[in-house]
């Protein structure tokens, strides 16, 4: 199978040298992508700034914004044959960013946001309104939430026309091992209890693989 898939938080730029982002590491989303990659499969790697090593293989796409990824998985999309929106994508950014460093002024300082485009939303009207040189054969979301876990992300899967949610809490961000809630489509969840990320991943690619035989 060829993976499309996204990882890291991405930095929304306030003026050039200054962002708002969130506290995403791009664990997840990495170890993804060498799972897939170990079980034979190609990946295309669009990540956000991120300390981790790139995966030996993948393909990799350097974005910074959300602007950028949405980009980006716009211009592979047709190329894949499942997309794992594993990153951070900001829900807001600067409506105004300042073209030179602004200065710091005694008064208060108040910025505008406004909306980023929803990348897995989009990704699924594609696939609702039946254009299938946009859409993948399967595609994959991430749900971070802090309450009603399991509810909110069901939404998110029925919502977004997705074939799986994966949901797990904010302590998750930047850990090694996490909790992690599994929803497909058609079947009850599945929990995979404080387990390494790695292992997780691995896990995850084998049941995105089983949703296509």
């Amino acid at each position: 199978m060829r993976f499309l898939i996204t990882a890291g938080g991405t930095r929304e730029y306030i003026d050039p040298v200054r962002f708002i982002s969130n506290a995403s590491t791009g664990k997840m989303g990495y170890a993804l992508a060498r799972a897939a990659l170990q079980a034979g499969h190609e990946v295309t790697l669009i990540t956000a700034p991120t300390a981790l090593k790139p995966p030996a293989g993948a393909k990799l796409v350097r974005v910074e914004s959300a602007a950028q990824m949405f980009a980006a998985v716009k211009e592979y999309l047709a190329r894949c044959d499942c997309l794992i929106m594993a990153a951070a994508v900001a829900d807001y950014t600067p409506a105004h960013p300042a073209r030179t460093k602004l200065k710091k002024q005694a008064a208060r300082l108040t910025l505008e946001l406004k909306p980023t485009v929803d990348i897995l939303k989009w990704a699924g009207r594609q696939r609702r309104v039946g254009c299938a040189h946009h859409s993948p054969a399967l595609m994959v979301g991430f749900a971070l939430e802090d309450r009603d876990l399991r509810a909110n992300a069901e939404r998110k899967l029925r919502e977004k026309h997705l074939d799986m949610i994966i949901a797990n809490a904010p302590g998750a961000i930047g850990a090694d091992t996490s909790t992690l809630h599994i929803k497909t489509a058609d079947r009850d969840w599945v929990q995979i209890n404080s387990a390494y990320k790695t292992t997780s991943a691995a896990r995850i690619i084998r049941m995105v693989t089983a949703l296509r035989a």
